[in-house]
Formats: C-alpha cells, sequence, structure tokens
C-alpha cells in the first residue's frame, strides 16, 4: 500500500523558529510561523579571496586541491620562475624548485605531495615532464611531441596530455598522449585541434573544452581513454582559463575571451550541459594556473589581468555563508605614536602601553574591540620595550635611549616595578604570560644583543642566547617554548628572515620567512604564530604570514604598511595591531584581524 509521502510527497513542517542548519537541510521546506515566512536551504556559488602568492606570475601550472594545492613555474618579470609554491587553504610557503624554468606549461596533474607538470616554453617548446614527491622535482619521461598551451589532468601515474600547439604557423595539435609514471605513449585525437584548452577528470574519463583555433572556441569533447567524443557546447567561447572537476560536474573560469581579454566568467557542466554562473570572479583575468579542485571548490591562482598578478580566489558551492579572514579597520589611537608594546589574548581586550609621539611616553590604553581607553599611566616613559602578557597581566622590559634595565607590570589597575633586567636594550621583543615570559635581542646603544632574558613572575634572569644577533625581532610563544622571526641589523643585510625557536635553554635555527624584514610584529604561539608588517630594508611592508611550526604561508595583507608598531593576539585566528611608523610619520591606526568563517542561513521563499 503506498505511504501518504510516496502520494503528495514530504508536508512542510510548521516551525516557530528555524532549525539547527546543517547539510541534511538543504532542499527541505518548513514554514517559521514566528515570521510567517516559508524557508529552505539551498546550495550557491561564489569566489572568495584566498592566499597570495609570494611571487607573482601568470602561465604557470597549478595542481591538487582548493586546502592542498601547488603552482610550479610560470612567467613573471623579468622572466621565466623555476620556483614553487603549495597552499594549505590559508597561505602559500614555498616549494622545490623546478629544474626547467618555463611557461605556458599550462599542463600539470595529480597532487600537491604527488604531482607532474609537463610540456610549456623554455623559451623553445618543451617536451620535459617533472614529476613532485612534496619536496623535489625530478625529471621524467618525456612528451613524444613538444608543444606549449596544452591541456593536462589525471594523476601522477595516469595523467593526460592533449591539444597545444609549436611555435605560430603551426597548426594546433590534435594529439593526445597518456602518462604512466614514468613514459608517455600515444591517446586518441581530439575532433577540434586547439591550443589554450584546459581539462579536467581522471586519464579514462577526461573532459576537455575551451580553447583557441584561429579564435577562442567553446568546443567540448569528452575522453573514455581511447577516443574523443563531441559535447554540447560551453555558453561562452574562452581560451587561456582555469578548469576543475571531472566529466560529471566540470567548471571553467576566467580566460581571454569577449569583451575580454581578461574576463571573470563562471561556467558549470553537470554532465550534459553548460550554463553560466552567477558567480564571478573578482579579479578577471587569463592565464590562471590549472586544474585545482573540483566543481565545488575550486582555486583560480595567479594569471593575467593587466600584469603577472598574485592573486588568489577559492570557488565554494555550498549551502554554506563564506567569510573571508580579513585585516578590517578598528578604533584609532588618541595620539599616533610609534615604538609602543602591546599585550592581549582577544581583539576585544588588548593592551598598549608607551611608545613615542616622538617623545617616550607613559601612557597605558586598553582595548575593547572598539575604542581605547585610558588606564593607569607608566611609572617611566619608555618606547621601543619588549610587551608580553595579556591585558591585565602585562610585563614591560627594557628599551628606551638610552637602553634601561628597567622593566614594569600591570595587574589590571596599576604598574609597578618588575624587578632590573641584566642589560638594557632598545628594540628588543618578546613574548609569553607574565609568569614564563622571555625578552630576546635588541641594541644595547652600541651593539646588537644576542641575549635572552627570562621573567618567572617576579624577576629576570639569563637563557640561552640567539644564533644570531639582531634587533626589531617578532617574537611569539612562550618560554619555554619561544619563537624569534626575523630582525634587523645595521650592516648588510638590513633585515634578516631566519626563524629561530627557544626551548628554554637554547635557540634553533628552524626555517626563514618569504623575504626578510626588521621592527615588524609577532604574535601567537611556537606552532601558531603571526608576524605582521614590518620593514624589508628598503621599505615597508604591507604582508602577513602564518607559521604553523614548520612554514610559513601568506595570510591577506593588511591595509597600511607600518614599523614599530605593537600587536597582539594568541594564534593564526585573529590579532590587533595599532600604531608604529608610515612615512611621513607616525600613525594611530589600528586594524583588527579575524579569521574566515561558515554559516548557513535559511532563504526566504516567495509565497502567495
Amino acid at each position: 500500500m503506498a505511504t501518504y509521502d510516496e502520494i503528495y510527497g514530504k508536508r512542510v513542517e510548521v516551525l516557530d523558529a528555524d532549525p539547527t542548519l546543517s547539510s541534511a537541510n538543504e532542499g527541505q521546506v518548513w514554514y517559521n510561523s514566528t515570521t510567517g515566512a516559508l524557508k529552505t536551504v539551498v546550495s550557491f556559488g561564489a569566489w572568495r579571496s584566498g592566499g597570495s602568492l609570494n611571487t607573482a606570475r601568470d602561465v604557470g601550472s597549478s595542481m591538487g586541491t582548493q586546502t592542498a594545492a601547488l603552482y610550479a613555474a610560470g612567467q613573471a618579470p623579468p622572466g621565466l620562475q623555476n620556483s614553487s609554491e603549495e597552499y594549505n587553504g590559508v597561505g602559500w610557503s614555498a616549494g622545490g624548485n623546478v629544474n626547467t624554468a618555463r611557461k605556458d606549461g599550462w599542463a600539470a596533474a595529480g597532487t600537491q605531495t604527488a604531482g607532474v607538470f609537463f610540456g610549456g616554453q623554455e623559451p623553445g617548446q618543451s617536451n620535459k615532464t617533472e614529476k613532485y614527491d612534496g619536496s623535489a622535482w625530478t625529471a621524467s619521461g618525456v612528451l613524444s611531441t613538444a608543444r606549449h598551451l596544452l591541456a593536462g589532468t589525471g594523476i601522477q601515474t595516469a595523467a593526460l596530455a592533449t591539444g597545444g600547439n609549436a611555435e605560430p604557423p603551426a597548426p594546433a595539435f590534435t594529439g593526445s598522449e597518456e602518462f604512466g609514471g614514468s613514459s608517455w605513449t600515444a591517446g586518441g585525437t581530439l575532433n577540434t585541434g586547439r591550443q589554450g584548452l584546459v581539462a579536467c577528470g581522471p586519464q579514462t574519463a577526461a573532459l576537455a573544452y575551451s580553447g583557441y583555433t584561429t579564435t577562442a572556441v567553446a568546443n567540448t569533447e569528452e575522453y573514455n581513454g581511447t577516443s574523443w567524443t563531441n559535447l554540447n557546447a560551453m555558453p561562452v567561447a574562452s581560451r587561456m582559463g582555469g578548469s576543475a572537476g571531472d566529466q560529471t560536474a566540470a567548471l571553467a573560469f576566467g580566460g581571454y575571451g569577449a569583451p575580454g581579454p581578461g574576463i571573470g566568467t563562471t561556467q558549470e557542466y553537470d554532465g550534459t550541459n553548460w550554463s553560466t554562473s552567477p558567480a564571478t570572479l573578482a579579479t578577471s583575468r587569463y592565464c590562471t594556473g590549472i586544474p585545482a579542485g573540483t566543481a565545488i571548490e575550486a582555486l583560480a591562482v595567479g594569471g593575467y589581468p593587466s600584469t603577472s598578478t598574485n592573486n588568489a580566489e577559492e570557488f565554494n558551492k555550498s549551502i554554506n555563508t563564506i567569510t573571508n579572514a580579513a585585516w578590517t579597520s578598528g578604533g584609532a589611537l588618541p595620539t599616533a605614536t610609534s615604538g609602543l608594546a602591546a599585550a592581549g589574548t582577544t581583539n576585544s581586550s588588548i593592551l598598549a602601553w608607551g611608545g613615542g609621539a616622538p617623545s617616550a611616553v607613559t601612557t597605558s590604553l586598553l582595548y575593547n574591540g572598539t575604542a581605547w581607553t585610558a588606564t593607569p599611566s607608566l611609572g617611566t616613559a619608555i618606547q621601543y620595550q619588549s610587551g608580553s602578557g595579556t591585558a591585565t597581566a602585562a610585563i614591560s622590559g627594557s628599551g628606551g635611549d638610552p637602553p634601561t634595565t628597567a622593566s614594569e607590570k600591570f595587574d589590571g589597575s596599576s604598574w609597578t616595578n618588575a624587578g632590573t633586567m641584566s642589560t638594557g636594550r632598545r628594540h628588543i621583543d618578546g613574548s609569553g604570560p607574565q609568569t614564563a615570559a622571555f625578552a630576546a635581542g635588541g641594541w644595547t646603544g652600541t651593539a646588537l644583543s644576542d641575549l635572552t632574558e627570562e621573567y618567572n613572575g617576579s624577576s629576570w634572569s639569563n637563557g640561552g642566547t640567539l644564533n644570531t644577533a639582531r634587533y626589531g625581532i617578532s617574537a611569539g610563544g612562550s618560554e619555554p617554548a619561544g619563537l624569534a622571526m626575523g630582525g634587523g641589523t645595521p650592516a648588510s643585510p638590513p633585515a634578516f628572515s631566519s626563524v629561530e625557536e627557544y626551548n628554554g635553554s637554547a635557540w634553533t635555527n628552524v626555517t626563514s620567512m618569504p623575504g626578510g624584514r626588521a621592527y615588524g610584529i609577532g604574535y601567537g604561539t611556537q606552532t601558531a604564530a603571526t608576524q605582521v608588517n614590518g620593514n624589508d630594508g628598503s621599505s615597508n611592508v604591507a604582508t602577513t604570514f602564518h607559521y604553523d611550526g614548520t612554514s610559513f604561508a601568506t595570510a591577506p595583507n593588511t591595509s597600511i604598511s607600518r614599523q614599530d608598531g605593537a600587536g597582539a593576539g594568541t594564534n593564526n585566528a585573529s590579532g590587533v595591531i595599532t600604531g608604529g611608523y608610515a612615512p611621513p610619520g607616525n600613525i594611530s591606526a589600528t586594524e583588527e584581524y579575524t579569521g574566515g568563517t561558515e554559516t548557513v542561513t535559511a532563504k526566504t521563499l516567495t509565497t502567495s
């Protein structure tokens, strides 16, 4: 006997409030009796900002997924690139260098730890293939036909190369080649030879689309491991765009086409037909790295809007509303100042003190997430001092010009003497809670210091020495798990990129930041730290980097490039920076960092 649901369908539930939403609610309909609205949960697609490449470039090769991608080679002024970068879903960090710098390879397959790319220009046509194991590239079998602007897809042990071209006026290729992990063999023939096409899917069930013959085309072809079959065409013809997905659900984005040259159009394929998505790239571009991701989680990286870009965007088709990680403007300091210190654990509870405006001051201020208000003043005016702890239990050490050995601590209501340090230094930096803090490096007035001093809540004692004496480091962590990032010296080079970790007794060189900088801002832990701004030896930078205990990844830039500012936070998810110097003078600007979030919202249906 048929059930009610089989005869009439599911009933619409009447609820006095929206349910707790998850993916299980997609497609379900309910009536909210409190608001009088008929509601449902639907999926939608949108592009959002991702972490920027360390090196702006175009016509490189990418592979992997949206949260574990690899971008290799390409071109950027003044020429070809041999570097590769790895993406963790937030930012990019350095990968191994390819053996042969080239562009227009375009064709790639595999994952971040098992990738392969092939063909391109070096500057002549290339038939070379290189494989990646997560750290290094090795040469492998060569293509039978050297070519560039070809399409590639598959995995490292079963990749597909198709189409492409030699130097004009040679006709675009129709031939395909299949890679078995070490060598190439002939594959099926495209119905329409073209260059600048893209592909997605596995080697034996691939999809190839778009490209250029004598003009941009909308052709789509399907591969079964033996032969190619024509399918329905795309709504918008393009070439040198991006791709993701497979034969049942594919994505095409960007490219060179009308109104051109770089377009922001996104097109979706459902296994039979193409449609134009309402989602468009924020940065219209062509020559973006491809392929990486799926039809619901894709990545557009690099490319050429008007010049080589380091911009990355993520496409998500989901029931979730996604908010980007970003720096946003906060309440300004009452007085522009630099050389101040800060402490705190949340964006709504940050303490900042001292600094120069331009002379050293005793000012102490508390930030509540909106505005700064005065707290009891320091006992002694100070600038370029170390700062650590929380908004109600802070520790300030040394600083000054000439440097002092004095320190003060804050208990939430007043500043008091915190004991004497062994060596006075300015441009010193520290981190950790008030009962397990450290301060390292600095300038004694005559020389750079490698000294570390540790605070146990009542007194200072000498700890291990940095491997490289320096001032203006960006500190993170606590005693006995400290972190010293970057720093500088009056000699050449003026800014360091080296990073050292502290174990409570000794410092160890562990890695390098992507570029040297001094007078920056650091906060967080030894395994989840953030480094912001600073000076690279020639100018201030707006960069933000996240450190995970092993490597650095890019994060959204700040709106202001500053040095000698102050900041605080507990990890990579949030933080506050304020003050500093940005030519032509001191600044009062505050910026707040918030990591990306995802929420599910119900869509109201129109009723009559």
